[in-house]
């Protein structure tokens, strides 16, 4: 009972996610962690895109063992490298073409959303790219499949323990995003935000 209850609390320390914060989505959390797959694995995805090149980003941060929320425990950002990430992604939903509305997935914040998306993976995720968690500055973002290999390669990202799974509707290149720990990582997760959107279209 003890480590049920030491497990509770430290889901609820992760914060607010897609499940409501109570023993009911703790339960629900731990049932679907059953569901999970290899978050780092690419085998089977389509040859990397010549088109994106990225510098090996180093060490991955430790992750809390819940797909939902699906969150990094270390490596946390200044909140001013938070705060700019935030306004510069802010700024792509503002661009011409998209908008900032309600995080389908997340449910408490905003995500960037492409209007009319042309390509199958970002239909299937109703429009939503990206959505930044403000707590900690790693996002969530949808890939196109030739990207996928690439990201989770240079050690940008992993892919979200549930994409691809058919139940729950989220698309195979659902990614997670590590917070970016100075202004030079910041323009790198930036360049992957400006490419999801652009290959959404």
């Amino acid at each position: 009972m003890r480590a049920m209850v030491a497990d509770y609390r430290a889901w609820r320390a992760l914060g607010p996610g897609g499940l409501p914060a109570n023993p009911l989505g703790w339960a629900a959390t731990t049932a679907l962690g059953r569901l999970g797959r290899d978050t780092l694995s690419v085998a089977g995805d389509p040859a990397p895109s010549p088109d994106l090149s990225l510098p090996d980003r180093g060490a991955r941060p430790a992750m809390a063992p819940y797909p939902v929320p699906h969150r990094q425990l270390d490596q946390i950002p200044d909140a001013s490298i938070v705060d700019d990430l935030v306004a510069r992604v802010d700024a792509l939903g503002r661009e011409s073409g998209n908008r900032l509305a309600r995080s389908r997935f997340e449910r408490h914040h905003d995500a960037v959303v492409v209007d009319d998306p042309l390509s199958p993976w970002a239909r299937r995720s109703g429009g939503e790219v990206a959505h930044v968690h403000p707590g900690q500055g790693s996002l969530h973002v949808v890939a196109a499949p030739s990207d996928v290999a690439t990201i989770v390669g240079a050690r940008w990202g992993e892919r979200h323990p549930l994409a691809g799974r058919p139940l729950l509707r989220l698309p195979d290149g659902y990614l997670f995003l590590y917070a970016p720990r100075d202004a030079s990582e910041l323009d790198t997760v930036v360049r992957i935000v400006e490419r999801v959107v652009a290959t959404a279209r």
